[in-house]
């Protein structure tokens, strides 16, 4: 039992190790039950997420930097709190969502 829990945090510190180093291709991999997985299934989500964040501002910025205008926004189905308010809403003044993404 004792075992299966050092691996399991293992599993859940590397794939955390590798967000922190800009790395979302990981995900935590292995059986796990009660609040073992719940905590998978929420750092696997929250690598998800980011990952789609990820792509989505490379996105937008390639097109802002071949086109030279912002004329997309970036679509991340179900986020929320500061995440979401890091997708740029055009009907905001210009003062308030330079504030926000650079908090990003």
């Amino acid at each position: 039992m004792a075992g299966n829990i050092t691996n399991q945090m293992r599993s859940i510190s590397e794939v955390t190790k590798a967000v922190a180093m800009g790395d979302v291709s990981k995900r935590v991999q292995g059986d796990a039950q009660g609040e073992m997985l719940d905590l998978k299934m929420t750092v696997n989500s929250m690598v998800n997420q980011l990952s789609t964040l990820a792509d989505e501002v490379v996105r937008v910025s390639l097109q802002v930097g071949t086109k030279g205008i912002l004329g997309g926004q970036a679509t991340v189905p179900d986020v929320q709190g500061i995440w979401k308010v890091c997708k740029v809403n055009h009907k905001l003044p210009h003062e308030w969502r330079v504030d926000r993404v650079h908090r990003c």
